[in-house]
């Protein structure tokens, strides 16, 4: 059996990490005011993965907690831009924040609103300034959290918007520079996105999914 595989304009790649870097840094800037410590963006990686694994694999950080259980926020945007937005924490990230923002006794409920908000405000900044770069509008979805299990809730709404066999999928790592405080923003673009991209004259590249 052939394995199938995505041709995408070496254009569009470039344009679409550049957009996630624009929107990683506000979402950055914006986590540090909220954690009252400086922090920072790595450098985005652009991977192809089977639309039913796309919440698998993270690769933009190498610490051994973001290959267990994953706190998420989740959001659909339509507009200009298209496709899921999220922002993952590992466990052990999520109850120093909560720590942080609404005490240790805080309960379950006031736990989850927190990361909705952190969510909804880091989001927000993000899609803003992608939105302001496009020079578009972009509308975020209200927010779905899932407190473990993020990734199989990412996976599960790429699969819903029916971004077909395959999907590209984009990440960057949000941290203050201990490594704290830390988070990991995704972006899973539809192929309706890449495809309003503007044509260039360099040529397509056949990305091939990887193997989980």
């Amino acid at each position: 059996m052939m394995e199938s595989s995505l041709v995408v304009q070496e254009s569009e790649l470039d344009r679409v990490r550049e957009l996630t870097s624009i929107g990683a840094g506000h979402a950055a800037t914006a986590f540090a005011q909220l954690v009252g410590r400086p922090c920072r963006m790595r450098v985005p990686t652009v991977r192809l993965l089977r639309a039913e694994a796309a919440g698998s694999a993270f690769v933009a950080s190498s610490r051994d907690d973001e290959r267990g259980p994953l706190c998420g926020v989740f959001f659909e945007v339509e507009g200009g831009l298209g496709g899921v937005i999220a922002l993952l924490f590992p466990a052990p990230a999520r109850d120093l924040l909560l720590r942080a923002l609404a005490g240790d006794a805080a309960s379950r409920e006031a736990a989850e609103s927190a990361l909705r908000e952190v969510g909804n405000i880091l989001i927000s900044h993000a899609v803003s300034a992608m939105a302001d770069t496009l020079g578009t509008r972009v509308l975020p979805s209200i927010p779905v959290l899932a407190m473990e299990d993020a990734a199989s809730v990412l996976a599960s709404l790429v699969a819903l918007r029916g971004v077909g066999e395959n999907a590209l999928r984009i990440e960057t790592e949000i941290s203050d520079a201990e490594g704290e405080y830390r988070g990991l923003l995704v972006f899973v673009p539809d192929a309706a996105c890449l495809e309003r991209q503007e044509p260039t004259r360099r040529g397509p590249v056949r990305v091939r999914p990887m193997r989980r």
